[in-house]
């Protein structure tokens, strides 16, 4: 037999050097004779004993100034992961994942669970200890924002690698500054991601910077604590309390004779970011709108901010004439607000409404409807419910303005087609023909009046073309349905905008839609493919529901209909 690798001629069987001989034997008194090499000796770079060429070195390299023009000239999410993929075995810098972070944010159309993002990702993660230093002096370190990298993951809405990464937002949580703390609550928030954890360390640290964060960044962090549902209410009132000192005259004062206080953010991006200065000056009326905006989301009621703001509006609309307008939109958002918190403002919405009344070209249909649908749920509308003498010609006042501003939106109802208008506002016609009908439906005492309108309406939603856009869609079948002004083309398309929209139903608008569905097939207009999904809906989200709330549905759904054989026995089984 001839000399093989393995193979010896004296022994002839299998060889292996480190090892007892394989084959039979005794394993008995067995030695192991292979060592292990040293850690330096196995880890160690390899490194020849000659120079590279110049072309060599720089075909080497070359990775370096290619992957960003790559990036750069990227017109979609598919070229940004093709030019990462193409140098995927090289390793990468810093610099690297933002530019492709930062592209595929301004592209938008972004798959976060695609294998080539997720590579991305998984190497950000193993990076993110190097994005900040870990040297014990804060100078020396080499520090990149990391926050900044948050931020770009929540506009991506990659909601696992943010979540990941919170562990190292976590440790280095004490070195950011209240803008770099702003940036992590708004990504946080762009994702809805509740991390209670990271939160209160927030928290903190904010409790510490809170002379020296913006106006903005306030707001910023506040509106997050109620997008992600954490209602760290002793947070929210340091904000608000802060948010006041800065408008009182001694803030002034001191600002006046002394410089703002600034706080420099530290980013080693130089080229794509440059480093920002922080000036803390008065709040505005628009900071303290956002603030409330941001207090109504985590259901948190300041009273004194509230009457701050009111006074502020209050104030403008006393000032506003031909030449000095105010935005009507910031009227709609303070209503929304007040109404969202239960602040019923009698003063304020007195004085929305007589300028609204006195000046109605001023005031667009989407505003004017939005106005008079939210003031109708709170002032009276009929004399009789008004127990105070005094405030009898107030309200008097107020139902002659409420006509006043149905007349101008039934002139100016044909506006709201989306024929005659930009795409952008065409997106929002079904929610603005939905408060239409509310105000009609609250404010309009005569019958013929609210037949004209409703009829006018109706043609609206029919002429419309089709958008995927969130609204109360039950609320305007109910409210349409009142009034006998449904036809069967208007039907379909609010069914149609259900099917779209019912993964954001809550208890009640079931409770509504069954409801409403109920009392039309009296007028021969159903939809059993509308009580079939209904049902299956209704018994996924059956813990949800009060038993009186399930009852009902139960009941109106059957009387709808009714669904299905098994989905109606598996309705009423689960009933209590």
């Amino acid at each position: 037999m001839g000399m093989g690798l393995y193979h010896c001629d004296q022994r002839h069987f299998a060889y292996y050097r480190f090892h007892k001989r394989i084959g039979k034997g005794n394993w008995n008194r067995y030695i192991e004779r292979y060592t292990k090499p040293r850690a330096i000796e196995n880890t160690q770079n390899l490194i020849f004993n000659y120079r590279a060429s110049f072309q060599a070195a720089k075909n080497s390299a070359s990775y370096l100034w290619e992957l960003p023009k790559r990036i750069a000239s990227a017109t979609s999410a598919n070229e940004v992961f093709d030019a990462w993929i193409c140098f995927r075995h090289k390793r990468k810098k810093c610099y690297h994942y933002i530019l492709a972070l930062k592209r595929l944010c301004e592209i938008k159309d972004v798959d976060t669970s695609d294998w080539r993002f997720q590579l991305i990702a998984k190497k950000l993660l193993k990076r993110s200890k190097y994005f900040i230093g870990k040297k014990k002096s804060l100078m020396m370190a080499k520090c990149v924002d990391l926050p900044n990298v948050c931020r770009y993951l929540g506009l991506l809405k990659a909601v696992p690698t943010l979540d990941k990464l919170s562990i190292q937002l976590c440790e280095n949580v004490e070195r950011y500054s209240p803008h770099q703390l702003a940036l992590i609550a708004t990504a946080f928030g762009n994702c809805r991601l509740h991390s209670k954890h990271l939160f209160s360390l927030l928290s903190k640290q904010l409790g510490a910077t809170i002379h020296h964060a913006s106006n903005k960044d306030l707001t910023t962090i506040a509106d997050a604590f109620g997008k992600c549902m954490v209602y760290n209410y002793g947070t929210l009132a340091s904000i608000s309390l802060e948010m006041q000192k800065r408008l009182t005259s001694e803030f002034q004062d001191a600002t006046l004779h002394t410089a703002l206080f600034t706080t420099p953010i530290r980013h080693c991006m130089v080229n794509i970011q440059n480093p920002v200065v922080v000036h803390v000056t008065k709040p505005t009326m628009h900071d303290i709108l956002d603030l409330v905006e941001a207090f109504s989301r985590a259901k948190y009621r300041d009273v004194t901010l509230c009457d701050l703001l009111s006074q502020m509006v209050r104030s403008e609309l006393a000032r506003c004439d031909h030449r000095n307008v105010i935005n009507p939109e910031i009227i709609s958002r303070v209503l929304r607000t007040f109404i969202s918190l239960k602040v019923n403002d009698i003063p304020l919405f007195l004085s929305i409404l007589t300028d609204a009344a006195a000046r109605p070209y001023n005031y667009p249909p989407s505003c004017l409807s939005e106005i008079g649908a939210q003031l109708s749920t709170v002032l009276p509308r009929h004399l009789d419910s008004v127990a105070n003498v005094s405030l009898l010609h107030c309200i008097y006042n107020d139902l002659q303005m409420f006509y006043v501003c149905l007349n101008e939106l039934k002139c100016h109802i044909h506006r709201m087609d989306p024929s005659q208008v930009g795409w952008k506002y065409a997106a929002s016609q079904k929610v603005q023909l939905t408060s239409t009908a509310i105000f009609a439906h609250k404010a309009c005492s005569s019958v013929s009046q609210k037949c004209d309108f409703f009829r006018q309406i109706c043609e609206s939603l029919v002429n419309q073309r089709s958008h995927v856009l969130k609204y109360d869609a039950p609320k305007l079948m109910e409210v349409m349905s009142m009034h006998n002004s449904l036809t069967e083309d208007s039907f379909h398309i609010i069914c149609r905008d259900i099917y779209r929209v019912i993964s954001c139903f809550e208890p009640v608008d079931y409770q509504r839609t069954a409801r409403v569905l109920r009392r039309l097939k009296r007028s021969n207009l159903t939809n059993l493919k509308m009580v079939n999904m209904l049902s299956k809906h209704v018994l996924n989200h059956r813990d949800e529901f009060s038993d009186f709330q399930y009852h009902c549905v139960a009941r109106d759904l059957t009387l709808a209909g009714p669904p299905q054989e098994s989905l109606l026995l598996d309705l009423w089984s689960r009933n209590r």
